[in-house]
């Protein structure tokens, strides 16, 4: 009979309540039940679970913030028991999780309530961040080639290298035209924002752009997430790309659709570094 080392942070049917558990050496079932009144739908959340043996503790964090924990009470006799796998994600041995999940971490040693919150805070996208928008059907970069649009004066944006370049594909998340936002404040989803490029600082009021998340959750913008990009001025249309190349092998970047087909999707890098 094959014994099962448990370590795991469920959510309770019907109320999504925390359900963390963990397996010492005098019970296989340990740990929080039932945590706080249960997760709101439609919401994303940053949760993480450490879990110590010299601590002789569980922790869980929601957002950044410390929400419970468990103590074991007999420190001299009572241990974790730790194993090395398998890791399930989404997913128990029979159960799944039917929602989004992505930037999974996974450490090695029990990170403190600095280093926890430190996490939250380097995922946020804010005003001001560095970015990167990488078209997630081609995976290559947003960028310019220096050539203006043959209607107005702007450069024309492209789709170009499957490598970064920091100079050219580099973009600063600002308040939309003519308003004026704290820099440093988290960007909601769904809200109307500026995209200035780095390089140019090209900036006017065509630039204004409103950010959706894929599943249409009502939250902050977080690294790593595919979005769609709407465009204001021409009618909240969406911004696209395919693989057929311009005459400069470059990938041509309009705005079409309602941001719901694969090649109305991006993927939105956090950029930090000396030279930004």
């Amino acid at each position: 009979m094959r014994k099962y080392i448990v370590k795991e942070l469920e959510l309770l049917p019907k109320k999504s309540s925390l359900h963390a558990r963990f397996t010492g050496n005098w019970t296989n079932n340990a740990g929080i039940y039932e945590l706080g009144d249960g997760l709101l739908l439609n919401r994303w959340y940053h949760i993480s679970y450490t879990l110590s043996d010299s601590e002789k503790r569980l922790d869980i964090y929601i957002d950044g913030e410390w929400f419970g924990y468990y103590g074991i009470q007999n420190v001299t006799t009572e241990n974790v028991i730790f194993n090395e796998g398998p890791l399930y994600i989404g997913r128990s041995f029979d159960n799944g999780f039917n929602g989004e999940i992505c930037n999974v971490r996974y450490f090695n040693w029990r990170l403190c309530a600095e280093e926890v919150k430190q996490d939250f805070v380097n995922d946020v996208i804010k005003y001001g961040s560095k970015v990167a928008l990488v078209h997630v059907s081609t995976r290559k970069y947003l960028t310019t080639n220096g050539i203006k649009y043959p209607d107005h004066d702007q450069d024309m944006v492209v789709c170009k290298g499957w490598e970064i370049d920091l100079k050219n594909d580099v973009f600063t998340i600002i308040e939309a035209y003519g308003t004026s936002v704290c820099t440093g404040s988290p960007v909601p989803l769904n809200s109307i924002i500026g995209f200035k490029h780095q390089a140019t600082e090209g900036r006017d009021d065509n630039d204004d752009f409103v950010i959706k998340r894929s599943k249409n959750v009502s939250c902050y913008l977080l690294n790593g997430d595919i979005i769609s990009i709407t465009h204001v001025n021409t009618g909240y249309s969406a911004l696209y790309s395919h693989p057929v190349l311009l005459d400069d092998g470059t990938q041509e970047v309009s705005c079409h659709g309602n941001g719901n087909d694969v090649n109305n999707k991006w993927r939105i890098e956090l950029i930090d570094g000396p030279n930004l």
